[in-house]
C-alpha cells in the first residue's frame, strides 16, 4: 500500500541572442497542464486510498489474522507513533530516539474501533503510521512487535526493551505471562493492587499459538478498565528498534496530524521526500473519537500536502 508518487514539472526553456543586438526576453514554454493535472489527480487518488484503507483497518475488529499465532496487529488496526519534528534537520522523526537506541524498543500506540483513546502521548499532535506486516510491500523492513500495554506502559524506566519490570513494582510489572497473568481480568486485578503493576502482554513471534490471544487480552483490558479519556489512556506497543537513517526501508504509510499538528506532518512529508529521493507519503488528518464508542476519522485533503 506504500506508494511513491512522482510529481513532474514542465521545464523552462529560454532563448537568447548571442550577437551584439539587444537580447530578447526569455521565452517560456507553455506548461503541459494536462500532465500536471493528471499527476495531481494521481496523488489525490493515492491519498484518498490511504485514508480509506486506514478507515477500513480501524473498523476491522478481528481477533487474529487467520491463525492463533498471528495477532490482529499484523493485518488490522492502526500502528502509530507520535513525534515532535525538530527545527531544520537536527533529526528525522522516523529515526529511533537515543533512548530507543539504548533500550532496543520504540514506543507506538494501537488505535482500533475496540481500542479507542482521546489523546496522544505528551499531548503531541503529529507522527507517522506503519503499515501492518501483512500489508507491506517487498523491500520494506518487517519490524517485530515485542509487547503491548492496555495503557501507557511507563516504559522509560523499565527493563529493556521496555517490556520488562518497572522499578516501582519490580515483581508484578514484568511480562504478564511470566507472572501468571494471561487474561484481561487478571491484568485489571493486578493493576488495582498497585498502579505500577502494569505488566506487558508478550506478543513476540516466539509466543506462537498464544500470540493472538495475548494481544486480544490487551484490547479487552483496555476496555474493561474504561481507558479512554485520561492523560495516559492510550495503548502502547513496543516495536524492535531499527537502524538509523533507513527511510526507504520503513513501512511508513502516512504522516498524520491531529488538531494543530499540520505543520509538523508537513515537515515530516517534506523531509521524507528529500531523504528518499522523491518518495511521497501522504499527510492524513486524524480526528480521534470524542467518546469511547465513537469513531476515529481519517481524512485526506490535497491542501494539506507539500508534495
Amino acid at each position: 500500500m506504500k506508494r511513491s508518487i512522482a510529481l513532474s514539472m514542465a521545464t523552462l526553456l529560454s532563448a537568447c541572442q548571442t550577437s551584439t543586438t539587444p537580447k530578447e526576453a526569455p521565452l517560456e514554454a507553455p506548461q503541459d497542464t494536462t500532465v500536471m493535472s493528471l499527476n495531481q489527480a494521481s496523488a489525490s487518488d493515492a491519498g484518498v486510498r490511504v485514508a480509506t484503507a486506514l478507515t477500513q483497518r480501524y473498523m476491522d475488529t478481528r481477533l487474529n489474522c487467520g491463525a492463533n499465532s498471528m495477532p490482529a496487529f499484523l493485518c488490522s488496526g492502526i500502528i502509530l507513533r507520535s513525534t515532535v519534528p525538530a527545527p531544520g534537520s537536527q533529526y528525522f522523526t522516523w529515526n529511533p530516539s537515543p533512548n530507543s537506541q539504548k533500550s532496543g524498543g520504540v514506543s507506538f500506540s494501537y488505535l482500533r474501533k475496540d481500542m479507542n483513546f482521546k489523546s496522544l502521548v505528551f499531548g503531541q499532535t503529529s507522527g507517522f503510521i506503519f503499515l501492518p506486516v501483512l500489508n507491506q510491500l517487498p523491500g520494506t523492513r518487517k519490524i517485530e512487535v515485542l509487547c503491548t500495554y492496555p495503557v501507557d506502559g511507563a516504559v522509560l524506566l523499565r527493563d529493556k526493551p521496555g517490556c520488562g519490570a518497572h522499578p516501582y513494582a519490580p515483581d508484578l510489572s514484568r511480562r504478564c505471562q511470566t507472572i501468571g497473568i494471561t487474561t484481561a481480568e487478571q491484568w485489571i486485578a493486578n493493576k488495582k493492587k498497585n498502579g505500577w503493576n502494569s505488566c506487558s502482554f508478550d506478543v513476540r513471534d516466539s509466543m506462537n499459538q498464544l500470540a493472538a490471544d495475548s494481544f486480544y487480552q490487551a484490547i479487552r483490558a483496555h476496555n474493561l478498565g474504561n481507558y479512554f479519556a485520561g492523560a495516559y489512556d492510550y495503548s502502547e506497543l513496543i516495536l524492535a528498534t531499527w537502524p538509523q537513517n533507513i527511510p526507504k526501508e520503513l513501512p511508513i504509510e502516512a504522516f498524520y496530524y491531529i488538531t494543530t499538528g499540520l505543520p509538523g506532518a508537513q515537515k515530516d512529508q517534506r523531509d521524507f521526500y528529500a531523504q528518499t529521493a522523491g518518495k511521497v507519503v501522504p499527510v492524513i488528518k486524524l480526528t480521534l473519537p470524542a467518546t469511547n464508542t465513537g469513531n476515529a476519522v481519517f481524512s485526506y485533503n490535497p491542501a494539506d500536502q507539500v508534495h
